[in-house]
């Protein structure tokens, strides 16, 4: 276990040379809060009677992974939620009218009313920053990490431990499902296709995979109970979440920037 401990460390210390992103998890999780602070109030103002603010709040995403040294990962985060966001606004935009219509655009039979287009801004660019920020942590702190911090910060061990299984079951559950599509597949079920060959193949995948799940649930249970999981005594964390100094600076230069977000928007409303 101890080995494990040095290897896990190994693997992060390329990720620990970089300042952002080898900021305490808590400390992230913090601001991540006061992020979402900005969010709240760039929704709050409305200039033209839209939140045309949560524009320029999206690009800070994009260089947070810059600055963490992760904007490869942004990318594919783009890559994921674009399509996403493009149709909702889509959607929004040209669908909505509004309670009280105010027409914006209009090219033959296409119009877009002031309501929809609040709605589309609103809908696609709360999603871009609310997931790119959640992206953000969680590509610069593992699991352990944070379940190491929140049980270090003085989270219940137990709470700690739901929270690190949680998104452990994730992947596992996706590699199980890998593997029982390869063994259906040599089997000679169809897995890929149309939506109906699909939806033929839904049964023989997910009842091997929620028995396999139910198995490895008892399976862990006895592995916690040989570990003493239960017994109350004080816990020892393998391997600790460490600080690395730069967590002071980070929140102050946030805090000041929420500050002063609130006032401007404080002033704005009063104006």
């Amino acid at each position: 276990m101890q080995m494990e401990g040095y290897m896990y460390r190994e693997q992060l210390m390329e990720k620990k040379k970089n300042k952002i992103a080898g900021l305490y998890p808590m400390c992230k999780i913090e601001m991540l809060g006061m992020y979402v602070i900005l969010i709240v109030l760039a929704n709050m103002i409305q200039i033209y009677g839209l939140p045309l603010l949560l524009i320029p709040l999206s690009l800070c995403i994009p260089l947070i992974f810059a600055l963490s040294g992760q904007l490869k990962d942004y990318l594919s985060f783009i890559k994921m939620v674009s399509f996403l966001v493009c149709f909702l606004f889509v959607i929004q935009a040209f669908l909505i009218k509004g309670t009280d219509p105010v027409l914006m655009w209009q090219w033959k039979f296409l119009h877009i009313y002031r309501g929809g287009l609040d709605k589309g801004l609103t809908l696609s660019f709360n999603i871009l920053n609310f997931a790119g920020i959640f992206y953000w942590l969680f590509k610069t702190s593992t699991y352990q990490e944070i379940s190491a911090a929140m049980e270090q910060s003085g989270l219940h061990h137990k709470a700690a431990y739901v929270f690190l299984s949680t998104f452990k079951m994730i992947d596992v559950m996706r590699q199980n499902t890998f593997k029982i599509m390869d063994a259906q597949r040599a089997r000679g079920v169809e897995t890929e296709g149309n939506i109906f060959v699909r939806a033929k193949a839904f049964v023989p995948i997910i009842i091997p995979l929620v028995v396999n799940a139910m198995l490895e649930v008892g399976e862990r249970a006895l592995t916690l109970e040989s570990k003493a999981f239960s017994v109350k005594c004080q816990k020892t964390i393998m391997i600790p979440a460490t600080r690395n100094g730069y967590e002071k600076r980070a929140l102050a230069v946030t805090a000041v920037i929420v500050v002063c977000a609130i006032g401007g928007t404080i002033l704005w409303l009063r104006r």
